[in-house]
């Protein structure tokens, strides 16, 4: 008869070994790491599709602005924890798989004869219901998004991938998200040089499925991520990362979205493990009309682990 005593061991000896396992591959992808110059990481973590193992957190502010009574009075929070994972690398070029979980402390909500989101105010317009309010909400899982691509950086420099991204129908309230699951085409183009990179993730939106009985209006919307940096040396940057959309179901005036700004980034290594720290500050020079972001401001930290196979 097997002894508890026996099967325990057999389980200390299995987790030892993968807990070995897993703590030599993090030696050698580390070992990896610590060949690249802090220079050479900066440069290369600007992309944000470059195919490394990593870990980043943002902390997003904003300020409102509007038609809208009291729309200037608001602002809010978020969170973003994100990872991305590259896998089947060959020959510089592999697949990145990178996905996001938001966490929204007070996302302010139009409370009407429903909650109007931003999203919803593009298309909607409720001032002409009575008893309209303005009131924070919370979600600790709206609008998770991911990205899957296919593609890396050649020889020359050039950026070059292309896949799907998609958003998901997993907010705990449903008076500010969609509640669809939202899917469409991505392609991610750029040029890293020996002083910095600069490039855009250009990705097309449509609702593919609802949940039942939400009712939410359609989603048609592109967006293009742009990204730039310029080395000041020692890990050092001069950073934009603007974010616009196009919400092609929006009312006349309540489409476009286009933010202008900059800040700054500095790329360093504790011990071995290379990390970074950003700071920017965005205007919207361009919003939608009844609702939008003012200003934006975001923080962010990085931890980055490279594969040992990643050319770029």
């Amino acid at each position: 008869m097997i002894s508890f005593k026996n099967i325990l061991s057999v389980v200390v000896f299995v987790s030892m070994l993968g807990f070995n396992t897993i703590s030599n591959v993090y030696a050698s992808e580390l070992e990896a790491t610590s060949q690249k110059s802090v220079e050479e990481l900066a440069r290369e973590m600007i992309n944000p599709l470059a195919a490394f193992w990593r870990f980043d957190y943002e902390a997003v502010h904003r300020s409102y602005q509007g038609s809208m009574a009291g729309a200037d009075d608001q602002s809010f929070w978020a969170h973003y924890f994100q990872f991305t994972a590259p896998f089947s690398e060959k020959d510089g070029k592999g697949w990145v798989f990178r996905f996001a979980l938001p966490y929204f402390a007070d996302q302010p909500i139009y409370w009407a004869d429903r909650g109007y989101a931003e999203w919803r105010l593009r298309q909607q317009d409720p001032t002409d219901q009575e008893g309209g309010f303005w009131a924070p909400t919370h979600s600790h899982t709206d609008a998770v998004d991911f990205d899957l691509v296919y593609g890396g950086v050649n020889d020359s420099g050039r950026i070059l991938s292309y896949g799907f991204a998609g958003i998901l129908p997993t907010t705990s309230d449903t008076s500010n998200g969609r509640q669809q699951f939202i899917l469409g085409p991505a392609v991610n183009i750029g040029k890293m040089t020996d002083r910095g990179v600069y490039g855009v993730v250009m990705s097309h939106f449509i609702d593919v499925i609802e949940k039942r009985n939400k009712k939410a209006p359609d989603t048609t919307q592109t967006t293009l991520r742009g990204y730039f940096s310029y080395s000041l040396g020692r890990g050092w940057q001069l950073i934009s990362n603007p974010v616009i959309t196009y919400d092609w179901e929006g009312d006349s005036g309540n489409k476009l979205n286009l933010p202008i700004g900059g800040g700054i980034a500095k790329t360093f290594k504790i011990g071995r493990l290379p990390m970074r720290l950003t700071a920017e500050a965005q205007y919207f020079v361009a919003n939608t009309d009844r609702f939008s972001t003012d200003w934006l401001y975001e923080f962010g930290l990085s931890i980055v682990l490279p594969g040992k196979r990643t050319r770029h």
